[in-house]
This record gives structure tokens, sequence and C-alpha cells, in this order.
């Protein structure tokens, strides 16, 4: 009975660390890599989505930010992007050959949200 009882308890104990501190607070971060394909190998980045209500340091809200670099196209150029096949908004290229975009929610429309199985393209305007 009292090693029942002591299971139980360290049970209790495991269950309750897992439990966040605070019903108020959350947040969560996730994190996807892009790579160039189609004759722009070289190119890459990083798609960052955020979700954070209540949690002291952060603002709260959704954010979405995609950041691409080593694009092998001219500066100004503007790329079109895509999540999900909807289109976000549009990424122009710095003299680096670079850029970012940056989504956060409006009245209307919460940012985009990204898992492990979510896909980002980006195109040029001609949707090539």
């Amino acid at each position: 009975m009292q090693q029942l009882l002591r299971a139980a308890m360290i049970g209790l104990m495991v269950v309750t660390a897992a439990w966040p501190p605070s019903a108020d607070a959350f947040y969560h971060k996730q994190q996807l890599p892009l790579s160039g394909c189609r004759g722009y190998h070289s190119a890459k980045g990083i798609v960052t989505y955020t979700n954070s209500l209540g949690e002291t340091g952060a603002p709260d809200g959704q954010r979405l930010v995609i950041v691409i670099e080593n694009v092998a196209l001219p500066p100004g150029t503007e790329l079109l992007v895509f999540v999900h096949e909807n289109e976000v908004g549009t990424i122009k290229l710095d003299k680096r050959r670079g850029g970012r975009l940056v989504i956060e929610p409006t009245f209307r429309q919460p940012a985009p949200a990204i898992s492990a199985k979510s896909f980002v393209v980006l195109k040029l305007i001609d949707g090539t």
C-alpha cells in the first residue's frame, strides 16, 4: 500500500511539474529552414512563427518572420511570399541579396501559423 501511495505521489509530482506556471501565460515558437531550388541552390533562410499571450518580456500576439539570404538575383528584385499557397506579402532584395518579411496580426487577419508540415514558397512576380 505504501509503495502504491509513493508511486501515486511521484506521478502527481511529475504531472504538477509539467503544468504551466500560469494559465494566463502561453508562448509557442516554431522555426522552419528554407532552402533554394531550381537554379537558386545557394539561397537559404528561416521562417519563425511565435505566438505569445501574457508572457512577461514578450508582446502578446502572433508574429511570422521570414528571412532570406544569398538569393542569386539582382538587388531590388521583389519576391512574392506564399504560406500554404496563400500570398502573404513581398520581400524586396537588398544590396546583399537578402531580405525579410514580418507579419503581425491585424484586426481582421491573424498571422499565418506554421507547423513542421508547413510550406513557404517564394516566387518572382511573374510566377517563376
